[in-house]
């Protein structure tokens, strides 16, 4: 995998990492996972409870990038700030242990983790920035063109993910998934290390809640 250098000259602050596991067992809900989403959740209560959402610092720093990128925060909203919210209302989601290890990590350490079917990609992986006029089909249906400058992650055929906009449904994880990319992202203002913070957890959760095998992690420069 590797990082386009027009991706740090535009935005020198934004930090990317990613890891490969294999052999993932995806199930729909695991006790032990369900049991750290409490863990977590009350963690966040804890910390965040007295504070407004809209001045915790690290949802403003993503709130601003997403401005940055051309995309209306209250409108689109950045998955850190909509991850905490659930938190602090006495709820998280619950989609897969695969996907919802990469959402607790997230929330846990404030970088944004994201995991693709590795078996649905074609050819070299790269970040990239938006050329316009390309678009993509969200995991939720919609279909999108991302911004020229929008940040991307794309294989050797199509978009997986628009930084602001949303994960592709081409690459999405089921429970038949055996092979996982990994994508750690934060935004200007968050810092390196919630980056690798976050990829080491959801690493540890994947290896324990799903039973994977990581053959590589790498923090891209």
């Amino acid at each position: 995998m590797r990082l386009n250098p027009s991706v740090k000259e535009k935005y020198p602050e934004l930090a990317i990492g990613y890891a490969l596991a294999r052999n993932v067992k995806v199930e729909k809900v695991k006790k032990g996972l369900e049991d750290e989403k409490k863990v977590v959740t009350k963690e966040i209560q804890v910390k965040y409870g007295s504070t407004s959402i809209l001045e915790i610092p690290d949802v403003k720093a993503y709130r601003d990038f997403y401005k940055m990128l051309g995309v209306d925060p209250t409108k689109v909203r950045p998955p850190i700030e909509y991850l905490l919210r659930k938190a602090l209302s006495g709820s998280f989601l619950s989609i897969n242990t695969l996907v919802d290890s990469g959402l607790l990590a997230s929330v846990k350490h404030s970088a944004i983790v994201s995991v693709y079917d590795l078996d649905k990609t074609k050819g070299d992986l790269t970040v990239d920035l938006a050329k316009g006029g390309e678009s993509l089909q969200l995991i939720d249906g919609r279909t999108v063109t991302p911004a020229r400058g929008e940040v991307l992650l794309r294989d050797g055929e199509k978009i997986l993910t628009a930084y602001a906009l949303g994960d592709a449904k081409a690459a999405m994880v089921t429970v038949q998934t055996k092979n996982v990319l990994l994508i750690a992202w934060n935004a200007p203002g968050i810092g390196r290390e919630p980056v690798e913070a976050s990829l080491n957890t959801a690493i540890e959760y994947v290896k324990e809640f799903c039973q994977g095998t990581v053959e590589k992690k790498e923090i891209l420069t």
